[in-house]
């Protein structure tokens, strides 16, 4: 991924919680390994702020957009926002540093 530049995914609503409510574990699990892949190796995360919204997510898949806002030489934060359709459905920024 280049940087800034959104990377985005779609996945079904189920691997969230859906058709339900998202539920905030399956979405931590899901956010943690796509900011992890977009921050790159030899990163770790040191902080992860995820809001998640509560209303029902239906059938339909969930796009998710990923981001890198900013790197250093050992830092790097990532963003994602996941909706469906119009609905927000979360929220996550992650500050990554370099392991070692």
């Amino acid at each position: 991924m280049s940087e800034n530049s959104p990377h985005d995914i779609r996945i079904p609503a189920t691997q969230l919680g859906g058709p339900g409510a998202p539920d905030a574990t399956l979405c931590s699990a899901k956010v943690v390994a796509l900011l992890s892949a977009a921050a790159g190796e030899g990163m770790r995360m040191t902080s992860l702020a995820l809001d998640v919204t509560s209303f029902a997510l239906g059938e339909a898949d969930v796009s998710i957009s990923v981001r890198v806002d900013k790197r250093a030489k050992s830092i790097a934060f990532a963003s994602a926002e996941a909706r469906s359709g119009e609905q927000l459905v979360f929220t996550a920024q992650g500050l990554f540093s370099r392991a070692g």
